[in-house]
């Protein structure tokens, strides 16, 4: 691997990981020549995909168009360049799920600060303040609003949200299965219509979850730290590799804890306390 700053062909590994949600290897390299360090990335091809723009035309998906947007957005914030990464990474899964090899630029802009509104608020607004294209200061203001009132309606949508989305759509929007999802239509717990032939669902029926009390129940990354007894890097792993049943729903990842997780959890602490 070339070097950047000296163009030497000579470098060694350093440090190795996955990122981008596991879609990507970041290697940390030394130049052997002058001894800087360098980061590189190898991801593996995707599907094809069409952005279509708000004047019609079409343009292939550029993923480093999309990080370099982040990035100016994510600028001198506390967010390590990794959750960066991985959040290019969630926008692309949630993109692939539509199976649409065309995609409106608006429905990425609503998935990215779905995602986005999550991670940094300063981030979102400075985002937002150029996806939405604000005038003056009060449109920063209504924002702002918005978002310091969010924590009383967190198991809602956004205000941004459209109030009808397509099945597809809405499975991109709040990471719920598509089986779930036809479930919940069918049980008349999502109010649902016909459109030009295309399922319609309506976007404030859709609620996180419910726990089964009999079973378990639905938690946040944090919480379930301590019902694991994992790190909070060691439960993300395991969700990734499937081994711990997730759901991310208003751009909060929730994990499944049963009762006899908890039950050993509880047990396992009072063994290390004794």
């Amino acid at each position: 691997m070339q070097c950047p700053y000296c163009k030497s062909k000579e470098s060694k590994v350093i440090d190795k990981r996955t990122t981008d949600r596991g879609n990507a290897t970041r290697r940390r390299r030394q130049c052997l020549g002058c001894s800087k360090r360098f980061t590189t990335y190898e991801r593996s091809e995707t599907l094809d995909l069409f952005v279509v723009k708000k004047d019609g035309q079409k343009e292939s998906f550029d993923r480093h168009k999309l990080l370099l947007s982040l990035s100016k957005a994510c600028e001198k914030r506390p967010i390590e360049q990794d959750k960066i990464d991985n959040l290019v990474g969630e926008v692309l899964q949630r993109l692939i799920a539509l199976r649409k090899n065309e995609v409106e630029s608006h429905t990425i802009g609503e998935v990215v600060m779905n995602l986005l509104k999550n991670l940094d608020d300063v981030a979102y607004i400075r985002f937002a303040s150029v996806y939405r294209e604000f005038k003056d200061i009060h449109d920063f203001q209504k924002e702002v609003l918005q978002i310091s009132s969010a924590s009383e309606f967190a198991d809602r949508p956004s205000e941004d949200t459209p109030s009808w989305l397509s099945v597809k759509e809405a499975v991109a929007t709040f990471g719920l299965p598509e089986r779930t999802l036809r479930r919940y239509i069918s049980q008349r717990k999502v109010r649902s219509r016909l459109e030009n032939r295309v399922r319609l669902v309506y976007a404030n029926d859709i609620r996180p979850p419910k726990d089964d009390e009999k079973q378990g129940r639905w938690v946040d990354v944090k919480s379930a730290v301590s019902i694991f007894g994992m790190s909070e890097r060691t439960i993300r792993r395991h969700v990734s590799q499937g081994k711990i049943k997730s759901s991310l729903v208003n751009g909060k990842r929730l994990v499944y804890v049963k009762n006899q997780q908890k039950n050993l959890a509880k047990q396992t602490n009072q063994n290390q306390a004794n």
